[in-house]
């Protein structure tokens, strides 16, 4: 009940706030310094402060300036003119998340935190699996006799890790190794790995500073039943010594590409005993004489925990956001100022000006802010899930939300890591060379972002499973049954049977590039899709084949594309119902109209041959001469936009930490000083020796 009184309070405060917009936000945020890009911000046609309130809300823009004033004041946070090694860059992290902790107090900004993303991932990486992963799985998976361990592992006493995967397993869980048997004689649990390939591995934490681990292995009870995965709470090193415990086996897993400072390690057990109330047991548990006892149906324990699980991934839809609005930050800003050429040998033009530039950068612009917009609401669905759960909402009425929340976490993530990946690429392209350099931050990015496209479920994975709930959902649809899509994101299929004989009846460009129409086009795409991938199914059904070969051979050209497809709905849906909005001003709404056009346009321009094959617009309808014009229309008025939009999004330059992509503009002048403060840039090499005896 609170945390349900704090949410509609937050959303009081933020519409009573509204129509003191303009006042709050000229106090609130801070004016840009006046440089090179001041031309830009001139011609955009909305005052950025304002949209960039009522976007993000009144208390997270002031917890972000909150945010980097601490920072920027504590020297812990200071950038280090040295390269820092991997044991360094650790230290800062875990000494960085403690200030956070106990001097900022940073738990209490919930969801907000994630703005730290801009400074630095891999903080945000440990923090959120140490106070909130974790202590969140053992008080939702747990019982009042862990009370006291989750006390200690919220107030840092202790430091928690994440240990699921395995060395050789990770998303086939049911083929697992690591067991935990239940000793009747010392009420106790025995942890046992067979060999390395079973090891627990990735977890942060494990490496060096993890004292506990949320661990899951399969649990034997004394009759010799594997009685499947089970999650616990495991000590694995003595919190006083940081030395692992008898028994137990830690390492660490050594550099990666990028979020260095996390420390991610691997742990094998030899027979190692923990007390049986280590058994986290709010579903299932073992009496002390060593007797089973499950307190749900596998089928409802599976279908509510798919909706608890899909928090993780939402929130990394958030963090696609993110690292894709830092990339669009520094390259629009420095494209707007690096000139070359022009209409004359006297006059250069800004690169941004050129129709190739802006199709590099504005569809991902479009897209970035299609994906803030998405990410921030089904975040939240996600914490009001797991809300109802915890407040002990009727749990049979919330298995198809909870498996509505899944099939979109599992299609969303995928297709914003990969929409963030290919912005952040094009960004590093589009700056051109000074893009390659590190200290351009963009190489920074890139390697940060990868991991999002892997953990919290493969993406390909996961595509799997969103594709399996529409086909479901199609298969109710056949039989007469109601689609199950309490959120909407699936609802038309009902009407798949109509949707599927529209046909594109448009003759001008204006009449194409409408926001409808575009919404109608997706509709018709995933109905398209799912008639097409199930269609495929029953052929492959009845030419004999498995389960697992039919499940296999339709993914590729169906059931992948179907779930992409879903996705770029449920986006695109989510920004036309913000539209609808009465906050927004005439020009606020005129400018993110054309962002969102231009998204969808772009989206299913990608489609174009799937709208024809599939007979949705004819040979002879000129569908994509009018999109493909539009689509350029759209750019060309988004240049005069394009600054003062990336101005919404961007946090202050200590921690853009780019000279591409500083807030004055003044770009060549903070390339000297990046190069000049390093004091090898202006000595010989310390092996110069060598050079000159090569040459004697």
């Amino acid at each position: 009940m609170l945390i349900r009184i704090l949410l509609f309070l937050y959303d009081f405060l933020r519409v009573r706030t509204i129509s003191t917009m303009k006042s709050v936000a000229e106090n609130l945020i801070d004016n840009l310094p006046n440089g090179p890009l001041d031309s830009y911000r001139r011609r955009a046609t909305f005052n950025w402060k304002s949209l960039k309130l009522k976007l993000e809300g009144e208390d997270i823009v002031r917890f972000q300036k909150d945010l980097w004033t601490y920072i920027e004041k504590n020297p812990l946070f200071q950038q280090s003119n040295h390269k820092l090694t991997l044991d360094e860059l650790r230290r800062r992290c875990s000494a960085q998340m403690d200030v956070l902790k106990n001097e900022f107090s940073i738990l209490q900004a919930g969801s907000a935190f994630n703005y730290l993303f801009y400074y630095d991932p891999a903080l945000v990486v440990k923090f959120g699996i140490t106070y909130g992963m974790v202590p969140n799985a053992v008080f939702s998976l747990g019982t009042d006799q862990h009370n006291d361990i989750f006390q200690h592992l919220y107030n840092g006493d202790y430091i928690g890790s994440f240990a699921l995967t395995e060395i050789s397993h990770g998303t086939n869980v049911k083929a697992m190794r690591t067991t935990a048997t239940y000793d009747v004689k010392t009420k106790s649990f025995i942890f046992h790995t067979p060999d390395f390939e079973a090891a627990k591995c990735w977890a942060a934490g494990l490496g060096k500073t993890a004292t506990h681990a949320v661990l899951f292995a399969n649990l034997i009870t004394p009759d010799g039943k594997n009685r499947g995965l089970h999650p616990f709470i495991v000590p694995i090193r003595d919190p006083k010594t940081m030395l692992p415990f008898h028994g137990v086996t830690l390492g660490d897993m050594g550099e990666k590409i990028g979020l260095k400072g996390v420390d991610n390690g691997f742990a094998l057990f030899n027979r190692y005993s923990v007390p049986k109330i280590c058994l986290l047991n709010k579903t299932a548990d073992v009496t002390e004489d060593g007797k089973y006892l499950s307190f749900m149906s596998e089928n409802r324990r599976f279908g509510l925990s798919l909706g608890a699980l899909s928090m993780g991934r939402s929130n990394i839809t958030v963090i696609s956001t993110m690292n894709a609005s830092l990339a669009m930050i520094i390259a629009i800003r420095y494209c707007a100022v690096r000139k070359q050429f022009g209409p004359s040998q006297e006059e250069e033009w800004s690169v941004i000006e050129y129709q190739a530039q802006q199709w590099r950068l504005f569809p991902h612009l479009a897209a970035v802010y299609a994906m803030k917009i998405f990410s921030d609401n089904i975040f939240k669905i996600a914490c009001n899930f797991q809300v109802k759960l915890l407040t002990g909402e009727n749990k049979d009425s919330l298995v198809n939300e909870g498996t509505e929340i899944h099939a979109l976490s599992c299609s969303t993530k995928p297709l914003c890591s990969w929409m963030a990946r290919d912005a952040i690429q094009d960004c590093r392209e589009a700056c051109a060379g000074h893009g390659y350099l590190k200290v351009s931050r963009l190489g920074d990015i890139r390697a940060d972002h990868d991991a999002t496209c892997t953990y919290e479920g493969e993406n390909n994975v996961l595509i799997q499973q969103a594709s399996n709930w529409l086909l479901n959902q199609w298969q109710n649809v056949i039989d007469g049954k109601a689609v199950l899509s309490p959120l909407g994101s699936a609802d038309f299929l009902t009407n798949a049977e109509g949707i599927l004989r529209l046909k594109f009846k448009h003759t001008t460009i204006h009449q194409t590039m409408k926001l409808e129409n575009f919404l109608e086009i997706l509709q018709w795409l995933v109905c398209y899709y799912v008639k097409k991938t199930y269609e495929r199914v029953q052929i492959l059904k009845k030419g004999g084949h498995s389960e697992f070969t039919v499940r296999n051979d339709s993914q590729m050209f169906f059931a992948r594309t179907l779930t992409l497809v879903y996705g770029k709905h449920a986006l695109i849906k989510e920004f036309i119902n913000c539209l609808q909005s009465s906050m927004w001003n005439l020009e606020e709404k005129r400018v993110l109209t054309k962002l969102c056009l231009l998204h969808a346009a772009c989206v299913v321009e990608q489609s174009l041959g799937d709208l024809y094959a599939g007979g949705y617009v004819t040979s002879d309808s000129h569908f994509d001469v009018f999109l493909r014009e539009g689509i350029m229309t759209l750019c060309k008025d988004l240049v005069n936009e394009a600054v003062a939009l990336v101005d919404v999004l961007a946090p202050p330059d200590f921690v853009i930490n780019s000279p591409l992509g500083m807030a004055d503009g003044e770009v060549y002048k903070h390339l000297q000083k990046s190069f000049y403060k390093d004091k090898e840039t202006f000595q010989r090499p310390t092996w110069w020796r060598e050079l000159v005896q090569s040459k004697l």
